[in-house]
């Protein structure tokens, strides 16, 4: 057996080589997040005995192999990125990768040509670079969703490749998505910033007001709900999760519209809004702006290649996770399962990831994918909260009123 294997500079991608002979197929992942690296464990775990063998590479967008976004705030335990790696963030370090016999390319995929099978990508050092695949696993994962409210961006900067572009934001609009993002809203409050504002009180907006929490910045929360956490909870948990984070000092504005970012000499100095219940607004005075307010799908190179999408966005994909090209799939955020439902959970990227392994790998009992349970355990600001027993459904048609339907 003969295995082969480059080391590249490229981002969110990973290519696992394995050539056992002349024809081993090459499987490129786009995408080197969580989701993608348990696929590519999945991948090295079950090829022992498989009948199919690949060559594997994977392409990162981030300067650093995949690490555990969902524990993102412990990154303020130790302020030093260099050393997140201590803080048990990371998934696996590049000389794992190479000893997996996995290609690690660091850059930005730009475009796919179908019908040559290779991916264009811009490599740290702004070169334009191709790799080829056999198979391609698209794994891009999500990017944060900022309301299209004036001032919240650049709109002549918008970047069609990076919708998560710093410079597509004014000064001081941040969103909570990556460790860059987190060294850039440090570098803030070393400047002096006293009063953050976080826009959304979702799962990802009370993460970010943890993260302001432990900065001993004054906080504070804008949710356009009527109540926080209004994807999991109805509005009585709510109301209870509302007063236990208030009791910590956290300012939150709940039923909130936001009008404008109010910008001086190009740098955020307040958000407008109009309270809840008030017939005018006001200027709440900031020095930075967190946007956490959901996700959307990283689809734009499935939009410029032509396959096909989901009603909300994504890769639609079939029960297999394959895309309306033979060679290409997908999982995770990116993936709309049936044209339907991108799931932005950890927990369904890790079954689907499994599921599509099993499937390369040719094993006999390889599961088809149709939905993941919904059920969500966290930890905010010391708040415990749990949800479950909802289906789907919910995410489209709202079920929860908090009204006895008797």
């Amino acid at each position: 057996s003969i295995c082969s294997l480059e080391i590249g500079l490229a981002s969110n991608l990973l290519v696992f080589v394995f050539e056992t002979g002349a024809m081993a197929k090459s499987i490129l992942v786009v995408g080197h997040g969580p989701i993608g690296h348990s696929f590519i464990e999945k991948m090295t775990e079950g090829r022992s005995g498989s009948p199919c063998d690949y060559q594997i590479s994977v392409l990162c967008e981030e300067p650093r192999p995949a690490y555990n976004r969902v524990m993102l705030t412990q990154y303020f335990q130790d302020l030093d990125g260099d050393k997140h790696d201590q803080m048990k963030l990371s998934y696996v370090t590049e000389q794992e990768l190479k000893e997996l016999k996995v290609t690690l390319l660091y850059g930005r995929a730009t475009s796919i040509d179908r019908e040559a099978k290779k991916v264009s990508y811009l490599s740290p050092q702004a070169d334009e670079k191709m790799v080829g695949y056999d198979v391609l696993v698209m794994a891009t994962g999500s990017f944060c969703f900022v309301p299209p409210v004036p001032g919240m961006t650049i709109p002549e900067k918008k970047n069609v490749n990076w919708p998560d572009d710093p410079a597509s934001r004014p000064e001081g609009v941040f969103v909570y998505r990556t460790i860059e993002d987190l060294e850039s809203l440090l570098e803030k409050a070393k400047l002096g910033a006293k009063r953050a504002v976080v826009i959304g009180g979702g799962l990802l907006g009370l993460e970010a007001a943890k993260a302001v929490y432990d900065l001993k910045m004054e906080s504070h929360v804008l949710e356009m709900a009527p109540y926080l956490m209004p994807t999991q909870l109805n509005d009585v948990a709510g109301g209870v999760l509302l007063k236990k984070i208030k009791d910590l000092g956290v300012h939150v504005h709940c039923g909130v519209q936001i009008k404008r970012v109010v910008c001086e000499a190009g740098t955020v100095a307040g958000i407008e809004l109009v309270e809840q219940g008030a017939e005018s607004s006001t200027i709440l005075k900031t020095d930075l702006v967190i946007v956490s307010c959901g996700v959307r799908p990283r689809d734009e190179l499935a939009k410029q290649c032509g396959l096909e999408l989901g009603a909300r966005g994504g890769v639609k994909v079939d029960s297999g996770l394959k895309s309306s090209d033979e060679s290409i799939y997908a999982i995770g955020e990116v993936a709309a399962i049936d044209g339907k439902m991108c799931y932005g959970l950890w927990a369904p990227g890790v079954e689907q990831a499994e599921a599509l392994a099993q499937k390369l790998l040719g094993k006999p009992e390889a599961p088809e994918y149709f939905a993941s349970d919904l059920s969500t355990k966290l930890k905010l600001l010391g708040v415990e909260v749990a949800s479950f027993g909802r289906s789907a459904d919910f995410w489209f048609k709202g079920q929860y009123s908090g009204k006895d339907p008797s």
